[in-house]
């Protein structure tokens, strides 16, 4: 039996990406992961339509993320490093902060290897300053509160509410993922950065999010099954190189832009 856990899109590819961008320099220090599901077509006031489990979008936006940081790994909190990127036509600018949950066990993995490891991931602008203060309110909250003489799961209002705004029957979307690498090659200043962009296919009607999750967990499948990786439990940075899982994403048509300068 082979099991490897957190295959999709993040975790899951983002992290097959940071291997990636690893296996093109001899000397890697640092990875920085980017990535994020979208609607092509956002309505205001959310400007987000979920793509995946509810429950799986709030769990990841409270309590922390694991990183490396000076080598080591280190808790960050939810909401914490904001940053402003910007994507090519149609997407535009996104804003990035921390979530939990996106790099699995990749930050154990690679310390000691590489001082800085993190993931972000990418919204609207404005998603932040919105679901922050849910957060703060207490809306993600687990522990039962009074209400009237009845205890309530804020998180389960939460949900209630906010199911009908943002879930839909059908959603074009569009997954953004950027990964850069930076390190050492021939003692000299390596970067190395992967951006790939995905949309709904009207074909098949799947979505993006189908595509990138679904077709990254089938590649590791069929890599299982044929022996490629090696039987256990084995963590998806550590069950197939890299440049493996971008060739055969390349041939199932994901569209990836490369940009390497190395030994500079």
């Amino acid at each position: 039996m082979t099991i490897v856990p957190d295959c999709g899109m993040g975790p899951g590819l983002n992290v097959s990406l940071g291997t990636y961008v690893m296996e093109l320099m001899e000397v890697p220090e640092e990875v920085l992961i980017w990535d994020g599901g979208l609607p092509q077509d956002p309505k205001e006031p959310w400007n987000y339509v979920s793509t995946f489990s509810l429950a799986g979008l709030t769990n990841e936006y409270d309590g922390h993320a694991f990183f490396l940081r000076g080598g080591a790994v280190t808790p960050v909190p939810c909401f914490s490093g904001y940053e402003v990127l910007e994507f090519p036509a149609p997407v535009g600018r996104l804003e990035a902060f921390v979530t939990s949950g996106g790099l699995s066990t990749a930050p154990w993995t690679f310390e000691g290897r590489l001082q800085r490891l993190e993931n972000k991931t990418l919204r609207y602008p404005g998603h932040v300053a919105q679901f922050k203060a849910f957060a703060d309110l207490g809306l993600l909250g687990l522990d039962p509160i009074d209400v009237g003489g009845r205890p309530v799961v804020p998180r389960d209002v939460f949900h209630a509410l906010l199911a009908p705004q943002i879930c839909r029957d059908q959603v074009k979307d569009v997954c953004v993922m950027r990964v850069k690498g930076v390190g050492r090659t021939k003692g000299k200043r390596a970067e190395a950065t992967v951006e790939l962009v995905d949309h709904f296919d009207p074909r098949t009607g799947f979505t993006a999010m189908q595509r990138l999750t679904g077709w990254h967990g089938s590649i590791l499948l069929i890599a299982a099954v044929n022996g490629i990786v090696r039987r256990g439990a084995v963590s998806v940075e550590l069950a197939l190189p890299g440049k493996t899982v971008v060739t055969e994403c390349k041939r199932r048509g994901f569209a990836m832009t490369e940009q390497i300068t190395l030994g500079m």
